[in-house]
């Protein structure tokens, strides 16, 4: 037990870390929309994202710490009062579901880009898992991922590095074609939706956060690892951009004309990334579904894996493309309320909300 205590930051950092390690970043689909069709600017704009990764995660942390807060509902309402808290967290809740189908549509991709299996099998086989999983709670969602969330950010490192090592061709060969908003706004976008999902798990894990440097470890160290793993990720990216554009899971065309020993190791830490991400996505919605009615966990669990499978036939692509950005201004007005009441708790001020 005190070895629990003792690591508990270091855990709150791999279950954060895993929420972004998703299947739009290990694919390379949100790297390549977000960052590399800008070319040298897209690496400015992943550190800008890993900048607020770490600051809002500490803020949340810290905030949930000295206020004795546990639950995203309690969070919220802290933050922005009864009536804008409970509203926000309807939203934030749809969202969190909509990301947890667009891991199983992740899987149903790789099931049939990779194994040539169909795309069914694939989601049916990680829904299963994550049920699995959700079936233990917090503690079988906090498990799994310090098992898996070192392995992934280490295996992602090697893949990038090997890759941008043995190419030839300059890093920002490719054209710099991205989104008319420009790069800045771009990481503003994929920092805010992802900060959507990372703070309801962050509510979640902060009972874990017993000592006082627990909040800026599971920040801090979460945040700083995904940003480290996202910019070796992005070389490849960046190497191949014009050939994989068009692809469900670029990476995965780039690495297989590399080596069969990093092919596996990538399908490896793509497959840890769905199973991480759906399952911590999973559990925040599982929370809140069974805090807001007569419905169990596990009830809720079995629920959201049932429905997800058939709704993941949306399209990994087309949920990455469309619903993600949806949901960027909802997070950005977030990322600003968190960092307001943290710096304001910092001064030690009280801030009162209705």
């Amino acid at each position: 037990m005190q070895k629990k205590r003792r690591f508990s930051g270091l855990q709150i950092a791999a279950v954060y870390a895993s929420v972004f390690l998703g299947a739009g970043f290990a694919s390379g689909q949100e790297l390549l929309r977000y960052f590399v069709g800008f070319g040298p600017m897209g690496v400015w704009g992943l550190i800008v994202a890993g900048l607020l990764f770490a600051l809002v995660g500490w803020a949340t942390l810290a905030i949930c710490r000295r206020d004795g807060i546990e639950t995203y509902s309690q969070f919220m309402q802290h933050l922005l009062g009864k009536r804008l808290g409970t509203a926000m967290e309807w939203l934030v809740a749809t969202f969190l579901f909509c990301l947890f189908v667009a891991m199983l549509a992740g899987a149903g991709a790789t099931a049939r880009q990779a194994f040539n299996l169909p795309f069914t099998v694939g989601a049916i086989a990680v829904g299963i898992f994550v049920y699995i999983v959700l079936r233990f709670d917090l503690e079988g969602m906090v498990k799994i991922n310090v098992i898996l969330a070192p392995f992934m950010i280490i295996g992602g490192i090697l893949v990038g590095l090997f890759i941008a090592f043995f190419s030839a061709a300059p890093v920002f060969a490719g054209p710099t074609r991205g989104m008319a908003i420009g790069w800045l706004l771009s990481a503003l976008v994929y920092a805010s939706y992802n900060l959507v999902t990372g703070v309801p798990v962050l509510t979640a894990t902060s009972p874990l956060a017993t000592k006082r440097r627990d909040p800026f470890i599971g920040g801090v160290v979460g945040g700083g690892a995904i940003t480290v793993l996202g910019l070796c990720m992005a070389l490849p990216l960046f190497l191949h951009y014009s050939r994989i554009i068009s692809f469900e899971i670029p990476m995965l065309m780039i690495v297989v004309h590399y080596s069969m020993a990093f092919s596996v190791l990538y399908l490896g830490v793509l497959v840890a990334a769905l199973v991480t991400t759906a399952a911590c996505n999973g559990f925040a919605v599982v929370q809140w579904l069974s805090g807001h009615g007569n419905m169990s966990k596990p009830k809720a669990a079995a629920l959201i894996c049932i429905v997800g499978v058939p709704a993941a036939h949306v399209g990994f692509s087309n949920i990455v493309r469309y619903v993600y950005p949806l949901f960027g201004l909802l997070g950005l007005f977030k990322i600003i309320v968190i960092l307001f009441h943290g710096y304001a708790r910092m001064r030690g001020k009280k801030v009162e909300t209705t």
